[in-house]
């Protein structure tokens, strides 16, 4: 199971099911970032990837794809709220 922070995960490998969990992302677009080789993966067999910690951690700063406390709170809060801001 994936750490609730990919920067604490210890587990050399992840795989795709548990970023897109962890990224909330179908594993569709996991698979299409792995094959525009933006995202290193292993084959391990005909249906089975890793993806390595490391990799992707670097993609997700690549990406900017962490959001900050301040966007988490303007997605979350009313429209109203936000207009008075």
């Amino acid at each position: 199971m994936l750490a609730t922070d990919l920067q604490a995960d210890l587990e050399p490998y992840v795989t795709v099911a548990e970023l897109s969990d962890y990224w909330l992302v179908a594993r569709q677009q996991i698979y299409k970032q792995i094959d525009a080789g933006t995202l290193p993966a292993i084959r391990l067999g005909p249906r089975l990837l890793r993806i390595r910690t490391c990799d992707a951690r670097a993609f997700e700063r690549s990406a900017n794809m962490r959001v900050t406390r301040e966007e988490e709170l303007a997605l979350t809060s009313p429209v109203e709220d936000r207009r008075r801001a």
